[in-house]
């Protein structure tokens, strides 16, 4: 009796005071009659398990003549084996995807034809990339006049843009000299070139609350900021002591930026015109699998080749289409039909920072209203795989119309960012119609695809107002009408190793505008014609997405867009090393021929705007899970020849003392580091 008493007490004391380890020592016959009431006839036999909570209760260790013998022993496993519930396998679609499995990491830029979601995905992925661009460029004016250089205030743009400013042709004498010496005159500044680097981290998170509903984004940090441009005691604008227009570098660590020991981060109005953090896109997906997917928020834009809408993939871009839209989805019979309503631009808004109210659109009248319709077929990545290796042929395509609206406009507001400034409102009477269509064929190792895209429409009134302005009609009637077109074939040969590439494509011109991209703001809105010319009142210039490159000097750089021109571009590529697992060492080399749609609007009138020869060397390796994953290096280097399309009009050359006498050779020497995730 004295020994059951003391293990009484034993287990009384390691209840109170564990109760957890106590709820472990329960007996077998107390564990058999919990588990025979939740296996009791009538329960649901396919709820799923639940842990019972941790017991309280003292425990009681039985005396050695309340052990149970040998044969209840072996009776209550077999109970126990009875009864124990059996956990189901998880089906196949229940499991995790292998990284291979998932679908397209990097956002495909909004692209309606592309399926993104093959199978379950986790909670939570983030992608994107981290880059930084070195670049060199000299003589990118090609040798063309400053501002005033000839004795006027006439700007050559967009040549004088690449005029370092510390040149002595632009700034004059240097206060000091430029190397230093008795006067400013006996040591100038002869800069031709321009060098700098820059950095992009882009992030690209998706939220899935399911295998069907998602949320995504597009974040870029640091985003084409220059490297040294925010130094330590650097600012912008006035001082914190308020004296207006001045700079202050004053502070107890850097008197001036010669001292500056660290970088700050860039904020927009203090030291930069943009903060360190640019939210791009933001929306969500939600799918339906027998009706279709639905699409709301801001989110990227892009068609066929990228020739009039362009999503900005790629680690070496920097402009993409963004659009506020609600967009529907289905596809029937191999074919998806979408069709999205587009807030192109809301207007006036009434926004003040000061009041407890949300932001809301002021004015109905002036909105651009676009709506989006397309049909496109596209064969999924695994079909075109097969059919590929079965030898057949693949054919991609479809049809993109864009309808886009405007009554009046505010652009003439006086005070946008004042809350209680009326709008001044005048006619804009713009209406147009885009009709995309895209085509791609692939067999075996060949790929042929194609973009022609047309703007038809009017434009009752072109004035563009300048900030207060109220007087704002300028007729009559422009009527618009331009037409682009892009072709892209490429051959792979030898183990896919050797690549053989033509380019082409052609964007009208128009007789009736200056330039080739407009006048300096660009754009294709004022007629001006030349001495001599009339005007016809027909817009008819059209130009390509500046992301769609096709060069490294001049029309990525320098004109910024291809516009009222047309090209040609073939090219070589060999790869040394091509692994299945994603590493890649090669080299590749073009030659691009530009030629004007209009000779009229190129400053020497002639056709001829030059030839430029392009080269890299690029390497990725094959590191993370999937092909385009890991570090990726590029060496570039460009070489620009002017022609005559360049050049000047008889009686406009500079004087033979001139260093702006034009016809000097671009070059451009570009390093690209990045690692894609």
């Amino acid at each position: 009796m004295e020994k059951r008493a003391l293990r009484l007490l034993l287990a009384l004391a390691i209840a109170i005071s564990n109760p957890s380890l106590a709820s472990a020592q329960a007996t077998d016959e107390e564990e058999l009659e919990e588990d025979v009431v939740e296996t009791e006839p009538g329960a649901d036999d396919e709820e799923e398990p639940r842990l019972r909570p941790p017991s309280v209760e003292p425990i009681a260790i039985p005396d050695e003549e309340d052990a149970p013998t040998e044969e209840e022993e072996v009776e209550e496993e077999a109970v126990e084996e009875e009864e124990e519930p059996v956990e189901e396998e998880p089906a196949e679609d229940e499991e995790l995807p292998s990284p291979d499995a998932a679908d397209e990491r990097l956002d495909l830029g909004g692209d309606p034809t592309i399926e993104p979601w093959t199978t379950p995905q986790t909670v939570f992925e983030l992608h994107g990339y981290m880059r930084m661009r070195g670049e060199f460029q000299d003589q990118f004016s090609l040798g063309r006049g400053a501002p005033g250089s000839f004795g006027t205030d006439e700007v050559d743009y967009p040549f004088e843009l690449f005029i370092p400013r510390d040149d002595v042709s632009v700034s004059g004498p240097i206060e000091g000299g430029c190397r230093g010496g008795a006067s400013t005159e006996e040591s100038p500044c002869d800069q031709r070139a321009l060098a700098f680097a820059n950095m992009r981290l882009r992030l690209e998170p998706t939220i899935h609350l399911s295998d069907d509903v998602r949320v995504r984004m597009q974040v870029d940090v640091f985003d084409n900021l220059v490297l040294g441009s925010t130094p330590e005691g650097y600012g912008l604008g006035s001082d914190y002591f308020g004296r207006s227009g001045e700079r202050s570098y004053d502070s107890t660590f850097t008197p001036w930026t010669s001292f500056s020991g660290s970088q700050r981060p860039s904020s927009a109005g203090f030291n930069s015109w943009q903060d360190s953090i640019i939210v791009r896109r933001a929306w969500a997906e939600v799918r339906n699998r027998g009706l279709g997917e639905l699409r709301f928020g801001r989110m990227g834009n892009h068609w066929g080749l990228g020739m009039m809408a362009n999503g900005g993939t790629g680690i070496d871009a920097d402009f993409q289409s963004d659009v506020d839209r609600i967009m529907a989805i289905t596809r029937l019979v191999g074919f998806y039909f979408f069709g999205a309503w587009d807030f192109a631009s809301e207007g006036f808004l009434y926004e003040d920072p000061l009041e407890n109210r949300v932001p809301f659109d002021w004015v109905r009248n002036d909105d651009v209203d676009q709506f989006t319709f397309g049909v496109a077929r596209r064969a999924t990545p695994e079909e075109q795989e097969a059919a590929l290796q079965r030898g057949d042929v693949v054919l991609n395509g479809g049809l993109y119309f864009v309808y886009r609206t405007q009554n009046l406009t505010s652009e003439g507001i006086r005070d946008p960012l004042n809350p209680s400034a009326e709008p001044v409102l005048f006619r804009r009477g713009f209406e147009v119609f885009v009709p995309d269509i895209w085509v791609q064929f692939l067999y075996e190792n060949l790929r042929l695809e194609a973009e022609a895209s047309m703007m038809i429409g009017t434009i009752d009134n072109v004035f563009r107002p300048t900030l207060g302005d109220e007087d704002g009609f300028e007729g009559p009637t422009n009527d618009i009408l331009s037409f682009g077109f892009a072709f892209e074939g490429e051959y792979h040969l030898l183990n896919n190793q050797l690549g053989i590439y033509f380019n082409a494509g052609y964007a009208s011109g128009d007789a009736d505008v200056e330039g080739l991209i407009g006048d300096q703001q660009g754009g294709i809105y004022e007629q001006q014609p030349r001495s001599g010319a009339s005007t016809d009142r027909n817009l008819t210039a059209y130009s390509f997405h500046p992301n769609y490159r096709i060069d490294l000097i001049f029309w990525r750089t320098i004109m910024r867009q291809i516009s009222s021109a047309y090209y040609f571009r073939p090219g070589i590529s060999y790869d040394f090393i091509r692994s299945s697992f994603g590493q890649l060492l090669g080299a590749r080399a073009d030659v691009v021929w530009s030629r004007a749609s209009e000779a009229v609007q190129t400053w020497g009138n002639q056709p001829d705007l030059g030839v430029e020869i392009d080269a890299q060397v690029y390497y990725r390796s094959e590191d993370g899970p999937d092909l385009l994953d890991g570090f990726y290096a590029s060496l570039q280097y460009g070489i620009f020849f002017p022609l005559g399309g360049l050049g000047y009009l008889p009686g406009d050359e500079p004087a033979a003392d001139s260093p702006f006498r034009g016809g000097q050779n671009a070059q451009t020497l570009r390093l690209i580091l990045g690692v894609q995730y």
